[in-house]
């Protein structure tokens, strides 16, 4: 049913905007210094291992700290609203009571642009103090191959070098000279052709590659095949594998590789206004790369870092207007809410996000401030898994359980 409800309310063929603040072809990379525990330091554009390369790609991991412990317990009503949720949470897991889900014990994501971190503070193999841009810090565990990994920085002296994570005390981001000696390789930009209309901007292929040096595998007629992306027209799904064009013309068949066929864990196209959508393998047609004009936006196009403020409307037309709690978990406009239509994930930044209106027990149709409506599903930011709405009003807390929710209106204060 809610498929069908889909298929009514979305329009078919949509366009992202590639329009990008102004900036400068290098801008674009992350950039910034890193000081070992020896009290060495590194400077230059940085890499996470083979992936993560830009401003506008994500950073993966998991909230250490419980929302009520760091941003509520001094406030009036803390411990009868505790109390409450503990109380709402035993009736579900006894079966009392549907539409509610406790966030306590629970693990919760976080994910953000590169773009909206000021440093990083790494704390034994997998613990993060991250500082966000307005000073504030959240603590961090693990979560994510983005966590432990290989930091690749490239200094002017010594060209590339392989850090280890174990080994790093801080990484603190800055601005990226507009022109810089080195960079990892160009960005992977282009249009990607789907079943529910087409996506324009930088692409992140089998949600790893993502600069032209990158590699793309496969079992060829002739053999194995190993094919920059920078040498890549189009790749088109055909059959069991994928058609691949080069720019010299030559066409290619490949098979046997998750870079070519059912197995690839999704095709993103980044766009800072949006977030970023991936396109599961079902949904791809066909992406068609073109050269970037730059890197794409630089660090200073992101802005600090606000609290959720808003608006939100309950099913007896209550309006509570103060500071916004959502999910009991995400607090900050840099935070992700997430959610799919059909074989497509959006990732989407609250700042972006002017509307939020509950449909029944399975979605919500989400309006960004750019006036584009999406209708998600298929995760607890949307659906009736989602542990409700805290709206606080100077020092007093007001609970609102998800299935009372008629519509929640941010605001940028």
């Amino acid at each position: 049913m809610w498929r069908r409800v889909m298929a009514v309310c979305l329009v078919v063929f949509v366009v992202f905007s590639a329009a990008l603040p102004a900036a400068a072809q290098d801008e674009g990379y992350i950039y910034g210094k890193v000081t070992l525990r020896s009290g060495r330091v590194y400077q230059g554009p940085l890499r996470w291992d083979d992936e993560e390369t830009f401003w506008t790609d994500l950073f993966n991991s998991t909230k250490e700290d419980d929302v009520f412990e760091t941003y509520l317990e001094d406030a009036d009503g803390y411990r009868e609203l505790r109390r409450e949720l503990r109380d709402r949470g035993r009736e579900r897991r006894s079966g009392w009571r549907r539409g509610f889900n406790v966030s306590f014990g629970t693990t919760h994501s976080f994910k953000c642009f590169f773009g909206d971190i000021a440093r990083m503070d790494l704390r034994g193999s997998e613990s993060i103090r991250l500082y966000m841009k307005n000073g504030e810090m959240i603590r961090l565990s693990g979560g994510s191959n983005d966590v432990g990994t290989t930091i690749r920085i490239l200094d002017a002296e010594l060209d590339e070098v392989d850090i280890k994570w174990r080994r790093i005390d801080t990484i603190e981001f800055m601005d990226t000279p507009k022109k810089l000696d080195d960079v990892f390789g160009a960005p992977l930009y282009g249009t990607v052709e789907t079943d529910a209309g087409t996506f324009k901007g930088f692409i992140q292929w089998d949600n790893e590659e993502c600069i032209g040096s990158d590699v793309l595998d496969g079992d060829g007629e002739d053999g194995d095949m190993k094919i920059r992306f920078k040498n890549i027209k189009s790749i088109e799904k055909y059959r069991r594998g994928s058609r691949v064009v080069l720019h010299s013309g030559r066409e290619f068949y490949l098979t046997g590789s998750n870079d070519v066929n059912s197995e690839n864990r999704g095709v993103v196209v980044k766009d800072m206004q949006l977030g970023q959508v991936k396109i599961g393998w079902r949904d791809f047609k066909k992406v068609t790369f073109e050269k970037a004009a730059n890197a794409g936006p630089a660090y200073k196009a992101f802005s600090e870092t606000k609290a959720l403020y808003g608006v939100v409307l309950t099913d007896d037309d209550e309006k509570l207007e103060g500071r916004i709690f959502y999910d009991l978990d995400e607090v900050w406009d840099m935070e992700m809410l997430d959610g799919q239509d059909g074989d497509m994930e959006y990732l989407i930044p609250f700042r972006q996000i002017s509307r939020i209106v509950p449909d029944g027990r399975w979605g919500a149709e989400v309006v960004l401030v750019n006036g584009k409506k999406l209708v998600l599903e298929e995760s607890r930011d949307v659906d009736d898994d989602n542990a409700g709405i805290v709206v606080q009003q100077g020092k007093k807390l007001h609970y609102v359980a998800w299935r009372t929710v008629k519509q929640i209106d941010f605001s940028n204060r």
